[in-house]
């Protein structure tokens, strides 16, 4: 347990803790700037398994934010890349790597037998699909967003909390979302958000209490506010039943 001596010493994980986070299997959806810290955070935690989908290549406006990364990469594809990188952190770890884009087509074969989801993707269509997963076979789900100087997560344990159906209803509206190719994005956002879903990960693993709040921050004000969220009647996902 060396290794992990400092995650031990620490109250909120201590050795069952760590054996726990040892067992687990966790899907990290997107490598990018939410998704690579977030596969960093859990790899160097030292989950046992790392499931990881992504279907696109290194562009070099991703370097500027997407820490798994380095101009040396641009124009390699991300999957093969951060699994390269995510190796040499922590060889125990068991990676799991699927070249896809994430839809209700491929959703079941990538992410069945998780204990765990995190979001590190940038659209909508994705987050219904893991959020949908997640509510049919009650497997918790941490949602992750970033914008501009914004980000927010929030943690979802299906049948407890609500499900992102019902804090962002789908519609037309959600499928036309501005994105950071359109007002940019401040790059401690992605860095500061996923270490605070990979933080809800860990907590939800150890089985410590999660957040049940929308956390939302903003950095260029350093405020963080916590929105309390509830299930919404007539949710077609999590309250059809």
């Amino acid at each position: 347990m060396k290794r992990y001596c400092r995650n031990v010493s620490f109250s909120g994980i201590g050795e069952d803790g760590q054996h726990r986070i040892e067992d687990s299997s966790v899907a990290v959806v997107g490598l990018g700037a939410l998704g690579g810290t977030i596969a960093m955070h859990l790899v160097r935690a030292g989950v046992g398994t790392l499931t990881v989908c992504e279907h696109d290549t290194i562009d070099v406006h991703n370097i500027q934010r997407q820490l798994l990364y380095t101009e040396s990469d641009v124009g390699r594809p991300k999957l093969h890349t951060a699994v390269e990188a995510l190796g040499k952190m922590n060889s125990s770890v068991k990676i799991r790597a699927y070249d896809e884009f994430l839809d209700s087509n491929n959703a079941e074969r990538i992410l069945g037998g998780v204990d765990l989801v995190i979001d590190g993707t940038d659209r909508m269509g994705p987050r219904y699909v893991m959020n949908g997963f997640s509510v049919a076979r009650g497997v918790p789900y941490i949602y992750g967003g970033v914008l501009g100087g914004y980000g927010m997560t929030l943690t979802i344990v299906p049948p407890a909390t609500p499900c992102l159906a019902c804090v962002f209803p789908p519609s037309e509206r959600m499928d036309h979302l501005p994105t950071c190719a359109d007002v940019g994005i401040v790059n401690t956002v992605p860095a500061i958000i996923g270490s605070m879903q990979a933080t809800e990960a860990l907590k939800v693993i150890v089985g410590e209490p999660y957040s049940k709040d929308l956390i939302i921050y903003d950095v260029w004000e350093q405020t963080f506010d916590k929105v309390p969220v509830k299930k919404r009647p007539g949710c077609p996902v999590c309250c059809s039943g």
